[in-house]
């Protein structure tokens, strides 16, 4: 029996049809074009199996899923279980965190899927985490001896500065967002955030960018590319954190929407050192594998995994 996975981020839904073990090839509709998940649902259902019976649903959301319904973190989108069944004759539908299903994906993911960022030794037993800024910032932990994964809110945990000049970024961040969290930082919206900040800072007339655009400006930009070397000094720096309240000496996961298309722009000795630069744990930290998920779908392969769990 066929299943429907999908990945629903605030901007973008991915769907996939499970036939066997293998996920097909991801469909990608737009959550703004689309009134509701059933609206999307019905279109992913019509495009993927318009004559293949589909008796279940495993999808992956970009918020808590705590008590149904459940309210995307960054787009209007509500998920209630039982309506989307009878909706559509589903036996089960399976609701998840994002980085949940993620986090399932990452004792399948081989070397081929991830790019290495610096050394470090990894412990099989030891905790895992994936972390990684799209609409918003997630993360969540994967701990291998139960084959338990951990969903957490962290993108919503306070921000650190490093050093001075990131200290008065996380000040102006504080004015201009009511509180520096992490994901006001981390994220699309949090890329544009840092590009009005870093121009307030320095007195520069620049036009307002969104996160495509300070991309776009960053090699002709002054102003765009400290805001975009900022941005991936605070996500090392963040990922370091995470790392150390976690002991996550199983690794740490880079992955979201967004570092897959800055992948060319991740300096691996400068990223790893500000990730490392946790005095004094700093022979921890080195140990500690650091890697950009590289794998263009991975939430499927936790998604097919959830649903062969369930299943089983």
């Amino acid at each position: 029996m066929s299943a429907l996975l999908a990945d629903i981020g605030g901007t973008n839904a991915r769907f996939a049809l499970l036939e066997g073990e293998t996920p097909g090839a991801p469909l990608v509709l737009s959550v703004a074009a689309h009134a509701s998940v059933e609206d999307a649902i019905a279109e992913a259902l019509a495009r993927l199996a318009p004559a293949t019976p589909v008796t279940r649903a495993v999808l992956a959301l970009a918020g808590p899923v705590l008590a149904e319904p459940v309210r995307l973190t960054n787009a209007p989108w509500v998920f209630a279980s039982r309506a989307i069944a009878a909706r559509f004759g589903f036996a089960s539908v399976t609701l998840v965190n994002d980085f949940l299903a993620l986090a399932h994906a990452l004792p399948h993911l081989g070397p081929q899927d991830v790019r290495a960022i610096g050394g470090g030794r990894r412990d099989p037993a030891a905790p895992m985490l994936v972390l990684g800024p799209g609409t918003g910032l997630g993360m969540a932990g994967y701990l291998p001896g139960p084959r338990l994964a951990v969903p957490t809110e962290a993108g919503h945990a306070g921000l650190a500065g490093a050093d001075a000049w990131q200290d008065e970024v996380v000040a102006a961040l504080r004015i201009r967002c009511g509180r520096a969290t992490a994901e006001e930082a981390l994220s699309g919206r949090g890329l544009a955030n840092l590009h009005a900040v870093v121009a307030s800072l320095r007195g520069a007339s620049v036009p307002a960018r969104d996160a495509a655009a300070v991309v776009a400006a960053a090699d002709a930009c002054p102003v765009a590319g400290a805001s975009l070397s900022l941005f991936l000094d605070l996500l090392a720096g963040f990922a370091g954190d995470m790392a150390l309240a976690w002991g996550a000496r199983g690794g740490v996961f880079l992955a979201g929407g967004i570092l897959p298309r800055l992948a060319e722009r991740i300096d691996d000795q400068t990223f790893r050192n500000r990730f490392a630069a946790k005095t004094p744990m700093g022979a921890f930290m080195a140990e500690v594998p650091l890697a950009l998920v590289t794998h263009p779908a991975p939430a499927f392969l936790g998604l097919a995994a959830l649903a062969g769990e369930a299943r089983g």
